[in-house]
């Protein structure tokens, strides 16, 4: 028998941990790939010789004395990473607009138009619910990214695009917070090394793979505090020690020991898996009872936590789980953030070139890496070779070297320099060793790869403002023609920016939906917007909040600035718009608009004028009750007017309603009289109809009859021919027979 101890989910962290090994091995290629590309960017130029990575790719040779760099992945960042994202961006929250159905179709459907109208008082009101909480979630949505630590969105954003830039890869978790000593939750998007996510091996995609993780090294005591653990129930499963630990430990004299055991470490390596296959207990060595259940109560999507060194899932820990009912394990292994309702991960990531076979991007530097390496390994080289060929060897005859050395080492510029008298020819006694020069294919082929490394990353000489090839373009449009197409591949990487962060708005919302109070919004909304926030917000249907939204990123709004093109653009505009805005201004007083031109013209100049604006002019007193008293005539006449007017409609309304009831009473006399006529009609038919009725009875009589007296006749004749034979001789009967037979 088993004791009541006995870690019985010790296979299920065993299973994940198992799980975890398959995705570090799947994506070795581009971890591999990632830390190289991450070393030419932040690392020193003597990193590259670095035994650990001289051994893996130029073995045996020995370094150079001049170590140079050729940092182009530093480059790389510093030119694309501006134009990618500038500025925090702007949220848009508008509301997905109604099939519009005409309302000709119910034309010819009294009861179908009846339906009709009141189906678009519906709407209306649905419509007028959605622009409410299109303009709330718009204000909120706008405001998170400044109150954001670690630098706001725009200083997370940056970070994950230079992951993104660099390994091929930029990831963000969104997630609920709370300020230390504050009651609000606000929400937002952290950056995560990617190096950090783990991805379900078994597919090719994040959108189809069926689990994601996400590495963690914290405190041990901040990992029992988000669990709810025991104090120190976790300390002796910490595996790393922190430089804080390391100080406060500097003090003791047994340190060294205590360290060796492990117990200065106060670091613990944790794992959050995102499963929307179950808590992963099906295949496991658990018990057969305790598994099938788990599955069952947890369901399809489970949120499990685990270390290497604990033999329990963090977020429910055996001892619990003991006396836990159905519910209360359910909900220790749902997921923080409801987010699989709505078919996404709490994570989004940024991908400028995906590997079709592979769940893990290619880097943008990776196509060029071969060429990197070639040129961080060749110039440096060429260097020790110019070095070395630029010292002077000097070749001296052994009875003339003291003579000649004091003047070659200590000698100065323009010295006169005495030939011995037995040298008649001074290049006999001493003469310069000329080394060979530098060959200039190697200059050729330094240009060739470095040319083919900028084709492969898109540093050309247009990304750095200068001319192809070092010639003036002849014509504007073949200037234009060249940076349309230098900025086909910024523009791309900027779509997929914009497709990102709009990504990362949609995943805030829902989670706003879900976690974000009246109280929360208060500070920012105000007492209305509070109010507005619980009724059509926290109340409304997630549906709608959610899918019936629209929540992108304006692309202009992350972009680089080009001043000059807006100056030029709003001088044009200015042309237009501040006659018409100055004689408005004239006319009625109101300066708001040019005031706002104004101020616009400076923004765009880096001024300041808004101590210049023009006030509204105040007018007149006696002005302006002359001007009420005209208002009030001309409202006078203006009602004497609509009542003429009104008076002119009752009076052909009344007409028309005359002339109505005549028609009316026309077509009633009209339809009197055809009824009467068709009553005729009917009656003449109907007599018609007996007339032919009774003639044809009397001809079936009559017919009957001639029958009856046709048959009586044909009798009497009989009889009488039958009389007649009787009564004649019987010779002249003999003569007759005979005659017959003859």
């Amino acid at each position: 028998m088993r004791s009541l101890d006995y870690e019985f989910q010790r296979p299920l962290v065993s299973g994940w941990m198992g799980k975890l090994d398959r995705a570090a091995e799947s994506r070795k290629k581009w971890r591999e790939m990632a830390d190289e590309c991450m070393l030419f960017y932040a690392k020193s130029a003597a990193a590259m010789w670095d035994p650990t990575y001289t051994r893996r790719f130029w073995r045996g040779v020995q370094a150079p004395r001049f170590r140079l760099s050729i940092n182009k992945a530093f480059e790389l960042v510093a030119i694309f990473g501006p134009n990618l994202f500038w500025d925090v961006p702007n949220r848009t929250v508008e509301p997905k607009k109604t099939l519009e159905i005409p309302s000709d179709l119910f034309q010819q459907d009294p009861q179908g138009q009846q339906i009709y109208e009141q189906l678009m008082a519906r709407q209306r009101f649905e419509e007028a619910t959605d622009r409410a909480v299109s303009y709330l979630m718009d204000a909120w949505l706008n405001y998170t990214p400044q109150e954001q630590p670690g630098g706001g969105l725009a200083g997370q954003s940056e970070l994950a695009i230079v992951d993104a830039l660099i390994k091929g890869r930029g990831v963000m978790f969104t997630r609920p917070y709370t300020f230390p000593g504050s009651g609000r939750t606000l929400t937002g998007s952290f950056r995560e090394a990617p190096e950090n996510l783990f991805i379900d091996p078994d597919f090719t995609t994040l959108a189809d793979a069926k689990w994601i993780c996400l590495r963690h090294v914290d405190p041990h005591w901040s990992v029992e505090r988000r669990f709810k653990l025991p104090a120190n129930s976790l300390k002796g499963r910490a595996s790393l020690e922190s430089s804080w630990s390391y100080g406060e430990s500097r003090g003791d004299p047994n340190a060294s020991l205590h360290r060796v055991a492990g117990q200065t470490n106060d670091m613990i390596v944790w794992y959050e898996f995102f499963s929307k296959t179950g808590p992963g207990a099906r295949l496991t060595g658990m018990d057969t009872p305790i598994k099938e259940h788990l599955e069952q109560v947890v369901g399809d999507y489970a949120y499990i936590a685990v270390s290497p060194n604990v033999p329990y899932p963090l977020n429910c820990p055996t001892e619990k789980l003991r006396t836990m009912t159905d519910d209360e394990v359910r909900r220790a292994f749902e997921w923080p953030s409801p987010l699989w309702a709505d078919d996404r991960w709490p994570c989004q990531v940024l991908d400028f070139y995906p590997d079709p076979e592979s769940a893990w991007p290619i880097p943008p530097l990776a196509p060029g890496m071969g060429e990197l390496k070639f040129l961080n390994f060749l110039v440096p080289w060429l260097c020790n070779r110019i070095w070395t060929s630029s010292r002077d060897f000097w070749a001296v005859a052994g009875p003339h070297f003291e003579h000649y050395k004091k003047y070659i080492i200590e000698g100065a510029d323009q010295i006169i320099v005495p030939t011995p008298a037995m040298v008649d020819d001074v290049r006999k006694a001493v003469t310069l060793i000329q080394q060979p020069e530098t060959r200039a294919d190697v200059w050729r082929i330094i240009e060739f790869v470095s040319e083919q490394f900028d084709k492969r990353v898109g540093l050309t000489d247009l990304a750095y403002g200068l001319n192809p090839g070092g010639t003036q373009s002849r014509t504007a449009e073949e200037t234009s023609a060249k940076v349309r197409a230098m900025g086909v591949r910024p523009e791309h990487m900027q779509r997929k920016v914009v497709e990102w962060q709009s990504e990362i708005a949609t995943v805030e919302a829902f989670l706003t939906r879900w976690f974000v109070d009246g109280d929360s919004v208060y500070p920012r909304l105000g007492p209305i917007g509070k109010y507005l926030w619980e009724r059509y917000i926290m109340m409304g249907d997630v549906e709608r909040v959610v899918r019936q939204m629209q929540y992108s990123v304006s692309a202009s709004s992350i972009r680089r600035p080009n001043r000059d093109r807006d100056i030029a653009n709003y001088q044009q505009v200015m042309q237009y718009f501040v006659p018409t805005a100055q004689e408005y201004a004239q006319q009625t007083g109101n300066y708001s608009a040019y005031n706002w031109l104004k101020n616009k013209w400076a923004e765009y100049h880096d001024l300041d004028l808004s101590g210049a604006d023009l006030e509204m002019l105040q007018p007149d007193a006696q002005a302006q009750q002359l001007q009420q008293q005209q208002a009030a005539m001309e409202m006078a006449k203006i009602q004497a007017d609509l009542q003429a007017k009104q008076l002119d409609m009752q009076a052909k309304q009344m007409e028309l309603q005359g002339k109505q009831a005549q028609i009316g009473m026309t077509l009633e006399g009209k339809r009197a009289e055809l009824e009467l006529q068709a009553q005729g009609a009917q009656q003449q038919m109907a007599q018609d109809q007996a007339k032919h009725l009774m003639e044809m009875l009397q001809d079936r009589q009559k017919f009957k009859l001639d029958v009856a007296q046709q048959k009586e006749l044909g009798v009497v004749k009989v009889q009488l021919a039958r009389k007649a034979a009787s009564a004649r001789p019987q010779g002249n009967g003999a003569k007759t027979a005979t005659h017959s037979k003859a």
